[in-house]
């Protein structure tokens, strides 16, 4: 693997691209390259020849492509090796937390700093992945972080029914497993919804209240159940509790191995602000998750790239842990 400027320049300058690279640094797995355009040089010649530049470099995956105009440079993210893995617990424990309501510490950025949302301003959110992605992993990260939390209900639905069965032994955790399940938990977090905003209406705020505990609710494998909803009950339940429910508590994890466009439609995609994506299996997929590509070139095994609520991108590498592993630490 080539892991110096002068590397990168020569084969720049093999295919006649007109750039050099200015900078270079290594976090772990992922190699970073500063480019440098000379006038009339085009972002598109670098895209161009990502191929043949990943090919010369012996990457694992084809460069992702970064424009950074505020630093006038295009930075090139090489995958040169398997990543390592974050042990979720390890790390958990020495995170120090600013002024986040509902904290999630999801992993290490690309920039080597712990990545931490605050699901207070990520109220929805839309999770996709392939088989090894390490999507899976991620939603078990998520319920390590949703534990810990206090005054706090979780509803999953595992339709499934083998990556969350064993959270059911925790009193404020609910699963459903099934499409009738499913509706039921769907239609109570609809009717605590309507009957906290009934309550708001008395008295304004429910914040801290040991009575109206946040809820966060999740879909692990969300495209299962848009195929059995044959009448669109599910879907369009989903997007009137998704319209109004963050002021009411209830936060919305969405999570699918297929995020195209006939399962993540236009009126999620509206009410979901916040995406991560973990590797997909082609450019569409990741347009459909992120509005833009990119998720395609992810290497895999937790390797994703987190879309706020404000637009900004950032890549991380995902915490790893178990069922088994979070069930042992909070049992």
């Amino acid at each position: 693997m080539m892991d110096s400027q002068e590397d990168l320049n020569k084969i720049l300058t093999s295919f006649k691209v007109k750039a050099r690279c200015v900078s270079y640094n290594k976090i772990r797995n992922i190699s970073l390259y500063d480019l440098y355009l000379s006038p009339g040089t085009r972002v598109k010649d670098i895209i161009k020849f990502s191929d043949e530049i990943s090919l010369a470099m012996k990457s694992k995956t084809r460069p992702l492509i970064k424009v950074k105009p505020e630093l006038g440079i295009v930075r090139l993210e090489v995958v040169d090796e398997n990543p390592g893995k974050i042990a979720f617990f390890e790390d958990f424990r020495k995170i120090k937390l600013n002024d986040e309501k509902i904290p999630m510490y999801l992993g290490s950025s690309v920039d080597g700093n712990n990545l931490v949302i605050d699901l207070f301003k990520h109220p929805h959110t839309l999770i996709a992945g392939t088989t090894g992605s390490g999507k899976s992993t991620l939603l078990h990260s998520i319920m390590a972080n949703a534990l810990s939390l206090q005054n706090t209900m979780i509803c999953v639905i595992d339709s499934k029914n083998v990556e969350f069965a064993g959270y059911s032994i925790f009193k404020n955790v609910s699963v459903a497993t099934d499409y009738n399940g499913s509706m039921a938990m769907l239609k109570f977090l609809y009717e605590q919804m309507e009957f906290r905003y009934n309550v708001m209406n008395d008295r304004k705020s429910i914040d801290n209240d040991p009575d109206f505990p946040n809820i966060i609710f999740i879909i692990d494998e969300f495209a299962d159940l848009i195929m059995q909803d044959d009448k669109n009950e599910f879907y369009t339940l989903l997007c009137r509790l998704a319209q109004k429910c963050r002021a009411a508590g209830i936060y919305c994890i969405i999570a699918t191995q297929r995020p195209s466009v006939d399962i993540i439609k236009g009126a999620i995609k509206a009410n979901f602000p916040a995406r991560i994506s973990c590797q997909v299996a082609s450019h569409i997929d990741s347009k459909v998750i992120l509005d833009a590509t990119g998720a395609e070139l992810l290497a895999g095994s937790g390797d994703a790239i987190i879309k706020n609520y404000n637009n900004n991108f950032q890549r991380f590498q995902s915490t790893y842990t178990t069922p088994e592993e979070v069930i042992a630490y909070y049992a």
